[in-house]
């Protein structure tokens, strides 16, 4: 990309070539003119902190700026890694001797039209810079009414950012929506009678945030229609199955009482990891079935969590009703303040918990779905190994006369399943290099190796 000067006289050594101007500047994008005054730098960019922001993603976040030499001329210089065109010729300086068209990014991209004052098709602009006066005078002179128009359109560019296309971004977006959600909230529910109003709402706004995250973690790879179906199966079905039958099953062995015995601890964690394994291990199957279509370990067990956070917030809408009625209810500060904890627990936590113990079964179903020979073994495992971190779980809550145990169980959950976050890939590699798994035989390899030994 080479050098080139705007149409005009090109630049020379000191006392040759054009004359130096001490003209403004007036730069127009998107229908907004800004005027600027020798001995600026104006920068031009996608970063919000730019001077002139030019919210395109084939823009640069620091994509050119515009400064003057000590003659007082105007200099264009892109310093992005994006190119800038004029016409269909790439450029990296444009001395400005006269109006001239750039376009950032492609040759298609975005407009910005930069004309030195003085010259014929520069047409006088109002919108000046603060402090910049259009002729000199003794002293500062009263600002006139088109000028403080001038002067806030500058400084609170409303029109402009409304045909921004950076309001599109996924981050802006929620933003907005994460902000006003709970406002929402309270107008929308603040009348309403049902106790278990709040556990889902607040669960739901805080879900899609731990899935952000696990997916961040987890690394599972591009989410695609297909995935997207089949996380919307796996919705459904858990919703379906907690009402028809975990809450059932759980029901028979509670029954006794609030204190959990172990068996019946392990027995309730069982039948809650089975509720979220079970769709995840379903969509595997028929995806192999009618589709012989395998996916990555690492994303089963991110569709694993989705599951699990669902889990979480069907089971916050009942708990924290609980929570509720013990603050409302209770003239103990001590409990009050203990049913707010346990009501931010679980609409915080609870589907986080679910996700972790749902992520560590769910990537041993990942790795069954592509290595058949000990599918049922290695799904077994992760279901097992998730349900007793949650029988243990919900167990040491009762048995202990204190919250450590609990932590400590949460603890060591969490590090499994970081654990598998930061290893999965190394872990599948080692599986798919190892014959155990793969579908050879060890017993048979060691066999012909001992007859091909004893015959040379």
């Amino acid at each position: 990309m080479a050098d080139t000067v705007a149409p005009g006289s090109p630049p020379g050594p000191s006392g040759t070539g054009r004359q130096g101007s001490t003209d403004d500047l007036s730069v127009t994008f998107d229908s907004t003119r800004h005027v600027f005054v020798p001995g600026q730098v104006v920068r031009i960019g996608r970063s919000p902190d730019n001077d002139i922001v030019v919210g395109y993603p084939a823009v640069s976040r620091r994509h050119a700026q515009l400064s003057t030499g000590e003659d007082g001329s105007w200099v264009f210089e892109n310093v992005g890694g994006a190119p800038t065109f004029d016409g269909d010729q790439p450029v990296t300086r444009v001395y400005l001797t006269q109006p001239v068209n750039l376009r950032l990014g492609s040759p298609r991209g975005p407009v910005l039209r930069l004309e030195p004052a003085g010259t014929p098709e520069a047409a006088p602009s109002t919108m000046r810079l603060p402090g910049a006066s259009a002729s000199p005078g003794p002293g500062p002179s009263p600002a006139s009414g088109d000028e403080l128009v001038a002067a806030l359109r500058i400084l609170i560019p409303v029109r402009s950012w409304m045909h921004n296309p950076g309001w599109r971004q996924g981050l802006r977006l929620g933003v907005i929506t994460y902000a006003l959600l709970p406002l929402l909230f309270i107008a929308l529910f603040a009348s309403s009678g049902n106790l278990t109003t709040p556990g889902w709402a607040y669960s739901l706004y805080i879900a899609p945030l731990w899935a952000i995250g696990f997916w961040w973690l987890i690394r599972p790879g591009p989410v695609r229609k297909l995935e997207m179906w089949i996380g919307a199966g796996i919705i459904v079905w858990t919703l379906l199955w907690i009402n028809l039958v975990t809450v059932n099953i759980n029901d028979h062995l509670t029954k006794s009482g609030h204190s959990l015995s172990i068996l019946a601890a392990l027995g309730v964690g069982l039948n809650e990891e089975v509720t979220k394994a079970l769709p995840v291990f379903l969509a595997g199957i028929i995806l192999l079935k009618f589709r012989s279509t395998k996916l990555d370990a690492r994303m089963w067990m991110f569709l694993g969590t989705i599951a699990g956070l669902v889990f979480g917030v069907s089971e916050s809408a009942l708990y924290t009703s609980e929570a509720i009625t013990t603050i409302s209810g209770s003239q103990v500060a001590s409990q009050q303040v203990s049913a707010v904890l346990a009501f931010a627990e679980r609409v915080f936590v609870d589907g986080f918990q679910h996700a972790v113990w749902a992520g560590i079964s769910c990537f041993f179903i990942g790795m069954g779905l592509n290595y058949r020979r000990r599918r049922v073994q290695l799904v077994a495992l992760g279901i097992l190994m998730a349900a007793l971190l949650h029988g243990l779980n919900d167990w040491s809550l009762g048995f202990f006369n204190s919250y450590w145990p609990w932590i400590l169980i949460q603890a060591f959950s969490l590090f499994l399943f970081l654990g598998y976050t930061i290893s999965a890939a190394a872990i599948e590699q080692k599986v798919r290099e190892t014959p155990l798994f793969r579908g050879e035989s060890i017993v048979m390899e060691a066999f012909w190796q001992s007859e091909q030994e004893g015959n040379p």
